[in-house]
């Protein structure tokens, strides 16, 4: 019942990002209740931090406070909840995961600190930013209670492809931009680095086309058609090698690529004490053995990692439900989720 109690203040104050200090208060109640010391740390972006520290301790707990937009959700920002599920935005990315570690601070006193970053949906200079110290980080996710020690780097981009511009009812004298940049997306889909793969990632479709757009009217041949598209990268594919092929791709096809945004795949060793620590809890808690696994989405926890904290994610619900209009996790799964970081925080030293 205080998990819910706690999800639904938190799914019920909106934080899409830019709005994340409207939560601080909340949790700075709760926290200082709980014998933390609370600040606030100001980011590149002009919004803060949230760092909380209760005696002196190398664990870390990170999550972050911005949620996707409303967009067309019917029902953001109430949390409704129907059987088991509960329901609303950002109840699953990750305010439910929140609300299982104020519920774990509330049942076990021993010390450990805990940082809510911004932006992470967006930039995520709030985890590359943030000014603490750790040994060992657990980053809140849904990952299915499952320790994630390995993370796909990704890749987003922009293509425009160029035709040639014809009379509609005879596009034999035109070139159709928007045909060409479908066999364009097609090859990339069949690019080499795709090829590879990793035991800790199952067969996925690595490549997500988000948007695009070409044409004026159907009597006209488009002569131009642009596509932007998320291209996943696994551990142990150089980021430079994928870029190299995509750009050799786009220049046999006369096409214009533009890389937006970047982010290198990572992954920690099973053996950190930070992933035998959760692992332990998880199987003291749940009575078996989980198994760890990749995510094929970033995470704060690239960025500790890349700061040499050793780094897992973990948490209830699943990533496939985020950013919908559907967004939901099982009540159930964050109790469990509490008690393995309760553990954790009692048997960390």
């Amino acid at each position: 019942a205080r998990v819910r109690e706690l999800a639904a203040v938190l799914v019920e104050t909106p934080t899409p990002g830019g709005n994340e200090a409207a939560l601080y208060p909340f949790l700075t109640g709760v926290l200082q209740a709980c014998g933390f010391h609370v600040e606030r740390q100001m980011t590149s972006l002009g919004r803060e931090n949230l760092v909380a520290r209760r005696g002196r301790s190398t664990l870390l707990f990170s999550a972050h406070v911005d949620t996707y937009p409303a967009y067309t959700h019917p029902e953001p920002y109430r949390l409704r909840q129907e059987n088991d599920r509960l329901i609303g935005r950002g109840v699953v990315d990750c305010k439910g995961q929140i609300a299982a570690l104020l519920g774990a601070v509330e049942l076990v006193d021993a010390p450990c600190q805990i940082a809510f970053v911004v932006d992470e949906e967006r930039t995520a200079l709030g985890s590359r930013e943030v000014q603490v110290e750790a040994e060992g980080v657990i980053v809140l996710e849904p990952t299915e209670l499952r320790p994630v020690i390995a993370h796909a780097g990704a890749i987003e981009l922009e293509v425009t492809v160029y035709g040639r511009a014809a009379h509609g009812s005879a596009p034999q004298c035109g070139e159709n931009a928007i045909l060409k940049a479908m066999r364009v997306i097609e090859e990339i889909a069949h690019l080499p680095f795709l090829g590879q793969t990793h035991p800790l990632f199952p067969p996925a479709p690595w490549v997500t086309l988000g948007k695009i757009e070409g044409g004026l009217d159907t009597m006209v041949v488009p002569n131009r058609c642009t596509f932007q598209m998320d291209v996943r990268v696994l551990p142990g594919v150089s980021i430079g090698t994928a870029c190299e092929q995509l750009f050799d791709l786009a220049a046999r096809h006369g096409a214009e690529l533009t890389i937006l945004d970047v982010s290198e795949p990572s992954e920690v060793d099973a053996q950190q004490k930070i992933v035998r620590a959760l692992m332990a809890a998880h199987e003291a808690i749940t009575g078996g053995r989980p198994t760890p696994c990749g995510y094929y989405s970033f995470t704060d926890a690239t960025h500790y990692l890349q700061r040499g904290f050793p780094a897992v994610v973990y948490g209830a619900g699943s990533l496939g439900v985020a950013h919908s209009d559907h967004e939901w996790v099982a009540l159930e799964e964050l109790e469990i989720a509490a008690r393995v970081f309760a553990h954790v925080i009692a048997h960390w030293s």
